[in-house]
């Protein structure tokens, strides 16, 4: 099962082998870069007081397969957010054909679905069993 999720690291190349250490492979990575959709809904989650930074982490959005549900995933620390792939598209289907500040306003409206974590908590990088 793919999924789009979203993890606090120091660096970007931490993500690769964060993710094979639990079974999952990278799809692809850096999406906010390449989707509107979802760089919308960055910003938006922003807005809503997501931090830039935690801990010296960034945020950096993966898409990753393998067959642990996205429960397994929010239970780290280092992950923000976590959603299937599919329900992504899904999403992205109902407000193609949008524009300008109603695109902006869809994607706003399914960042509001979504719950930030305690942004002030630290992220500790000396579990074994960490993602990234």
């Amino acid at each position: 099962m793919k999924k789009h999720i979203a993890v606090r690291l120091k660096s970007y190349y931490h993500g690769e082998t964060g993710f094979q250490y639990n079974g999952a492979s990278v799809v692809n990575s850096a999406l906010e870069k390449r989707d509107p959709a979802l760089k919308n809904i960055t910003e938006e989650l922003h807005n809503q007081g997501l931090a830039f930074d935690i801990d010296g982490c960034s945020l950096y959005w993966f898409q990753i397969e393998d067959d642990k549900t996205c429960d397994f995933y929010n239970h780290f620390n280092e992950v923000e957010v976590v959603f299937e792939s599919d329900w992504f598209d899904s999403q992205k289907a109902r407000i193609r054909g949008m524009a300008g500040k109603m695109y902006y306003d869809a994607c706003a409206e399914i960042a509001r679905n979504v719950t930030l974590k305690d942004q002030s908590r630290p992220i500790n990088y000396s579990l074994p069993t960490q993602v990234a």
